[in-house]
């Protein structure tokens, strides 16, 4: 398992193996029921899109996950031409990754838990694991943990204990329940 997080992959750059700078991720486009990704939200460059009519120029296009080299860039094991199948335009009815950041989280005995921090996904399997939570300051005793001067982290809380998405992002673990699923700074 290859955990990536969203923020260190937005801003990359995705280039074929025949050399082509296909464009920037702006985002990433995930099933809500299945927590897979379904593609990266790229800003093409103006001769990507028009070469696969998958837009005009400077168009957002949508990549289709496979067996990528993630570092510093995004390497597709293939040439622009071969990926022209996983390569569309960009669809705005798929909800988008970064609209969960910062939103509150909210326990099932409506407690407020913090704020999505951090989004972590699993770059082999394309799905998304868990994240990171600015816990509030109510939580911390609640979770057994001492107030300070600093803001309190959650980590892993998993995406399957989520019921739904919307204007916060709802849990169906009580916060006693958390105590035991969250590893805490």
């Amino acid at each position: 398992m290859a955990l990536k997080t969203l923020d260190s992959i937005i801003g990359l750059h995705i280039i074929s193996q025949d050399a082509f700078d296909v464009g920037e991720i702006e985002d990433l486009r995930y099933d809500p029921t299945t927590w897979d990704i379904i593609g990266f939200k790229v800003k093409s460059n103006k001769y990507v899109a028009s070469m696969l009519n998958a837009g005009s120029g400077k168009s957002m296009i949508l990549i289709k996950p496979d067996h990528y080299v993630v570092n510093d860039v995004i390497l597709f094991q293939d040439t622009l031409e071969d990926a022209r199948s996983r390569i569309s335009a960009d669809n705005a009815n798929i909800p988008s990754l970064s609209y969960i950041s910062g939103k509150k989280i909210i326990t099932s005995d409506n407690i407020l838990l913090g704020s999505v921090e951090e989004i972590q996904f699993d770059s082999d399997k394309w799905s998304i694991v868990s994240m990171k939570v600015k816990l509030d300051k109510v939580a911390c005793p609640l979770l057994g943990l001492k107030k300070g001067l600093f803001s309190k982290m959650a980590y892993g809380l998993l995406v399957r204990n989520i019921v739904s998405v919307s204007e916060n992002v709802n849990l169906h673990l009580t916060m006693e329940e958390l105590k035991d699923e969250l590893a805490f700074d």
